[in-house]
């Protein structure tokens, strides 16, 4: 990662976002997938004994942006106009698994991905390519599950899996999308490239337990031919309880920074009154956190983190849930491999944490209100306030950089479609405007359908 004394602000932002850049298709489409499971998919082409079988998949999706005084006035400010774009893709593939006699089974998928994207994007990303079309392989990895051949220590102690394929740890704080989005691969937003140009990964599980050996290389663009190594481990109390989790890894890159790094990662997502007996009312509350440590020799010594405190009225009409969270990251962390889980996960902010800033130099506020007004629509109200860990690092004399207000309101339309709408407010504060040279709201909206099969 280059560090932001090297480069001017706006260009250490811009490489450092094409280097994670967005995979933003909205959380409520996994969920979606995960229900379609349960379901015979109408691309089955071939089903055996004992869940065998071979099948097509099929995603697509577009999106149209708009933009008001976008970089606060300053449209320009990437090195082109800025202002309404489209985005699409397509992502066809084919998957399957064959379970073997002994009872371990194997499995497998591949799949490509076509992104366009016609406008310049927020970002400027597409600026030296204007209107994109990309393709490109995706899921290409072949895996092995061992059923219940070790036996007591539980069905599919062991998986291993190799190729192209996207490694994701936790709520992706720091491992979830391994790929690069926009420039001349086209849809920046819509991130649908998230997979590892290689990987290897060894899941093992018993009762409580589970640990993940890895080793990816990173499909970046621009390449930076980043590699990395290391365990994942996690502890789960109960289901409803929650869990602890962690792990150590290291770095070979192209990036001087990052070559030989070494990151050092603890988390946790508990509901902690429930392993009490603690009055009902406080048995909703959920506490999440993260810490991520980075080293390597004198050009790192950093850490990113964070904690978030949620709670459910599950009793109410449309289920009101509220959350806080305060994430801090020094001048020189490196955000790696985050990505896009849900709304405000981890682009923080749906102008600025997708177009402007990084998880570096940075400490944001947030504040989360999620209704469901009816069982297929999920509606969300975000408040981030947005201060610079180190202004000067930054370019500018202020901390205080932006306050931005987002709505998401997401409806399940059917098990293959999904509907999406986003509008977003950006206030600049002093910090924004020594930026940018404009003080202008940065008004922005996004409409988004998918289909997935």
């Amino acid at each position: 990662m280059p560090r932001p004394t090297e480069r001017t602000p706006l260009a250490a932002a811009i490489a450092l976002a094409l280097l994670v850049a967005p995979a933003a298709s909205p959380g409520f489409a996994e969920e979606a997938e995960e229900a379609q499971e349960a379901e015979k998919s109408p691309l089955m082409i071939w089903e055996g004994d004992n869940d065998s079988h071979f099948k097509a998949t099929f995603k697509a999706a577009a999106a149209y942006f708009m933009q008001n005084n976008s970089w606060f006035g300053q449209s320009d400010f990437p090195g082109k106009r800025t202002g309404s774009w489209w985005e699409t893709y397509l992502h066809p593939g084919f998957e399957g698994s064959y379970a073997l006699e002994n009872s371990s089974e194997i499995y497998g998928r591949v799949s490509g991905v076509v992104g366009t994207t016609n406008g310049i994007d927020a970002a400027g990303s597409n600026i030296p390519y204007g209107d994109v079309t990309g393709g490109r392989m995706e899921d290409v990895y072949v895996g092995w599950r061992s059923g219940n051949l070790f036996g007591d220590l539980g069905e599919d102690f062991l998986d291993v899996s190799v190729g192209r394929q996207q490694y994701v740890v936790g709520n992706g704080f720091l491992f979830y999308n391994q790929s690069s989005n926009g420039q001349n691969r086209g849809a920046f937003w819509m991130g649908e490239r998230q997979a590892a140009k290689f990987s290897g990964i060894v899941r093992m599980k018993t009762g409580n337990w589970k640990a993940d050996l890895v080793y990816f290389e990173a499909d970046d663009n621009p390449k930076t031919d980043t590699e990395l190594g290391g365990v994942t481990l996690d502890y789960a109390f109960s289901e409803a309880i929650g869990g602890i989790g962690g792990g150590i890894y290291t770095l070979r890159s192209d990036l001087e920074s990052r070559d030989s790094m070494n990151v050092y990662d603890v988390r946790f997502s508990l509901f902690p009154f429930e392993a009490f007996d603690a009055p009902e009312a406080l048995k909703p509350v959920k506490l999440e956190g993260e810490y991520v440590y980075e080293e390597n020799g004198d050009l790192v010594d950093d850490s990113g983190w964070y904690l978030s405190a949620g709670y459910l009225w599950k009793d109410l009409a449309w289920t009101p849930s509220l959350t806080y969270r305060y994430s801090s990251f020094s001048e020189n962390y490196d955000p790696l491999f985050y990505g896009f889980n849900d709304w405000g996960y981890w682009y923080q902010g749906e102008v600025l944490g997708e177009y402007a800033l990084v998880n570096s130099n940075l400490e944001a506020h947030m504040l989360k209100l999620n209704v469901k007004p009816v069982e297929s629509v999920s509606v969300n109200l975000f408040y981030y306030n947005f201060n610079l860990k180190d202004a000067a690092a930054f370019g500018v004399q202020s901390a205080d950089f932006a306050d931005e207000w987002d709505l998401t309101v997401d409806w399940t339309a059917t098990d293959n479609l999904t509907i999406s709408a986003v509008a977003g407010y950006v206030s600049a504060d002093d910090g924004a405007k020594e930026w940018v040279g404009g003080d202008e709201g940065w008004a922005y909206g996004m409409i988004y359908a998918a289909v997935n099969f």
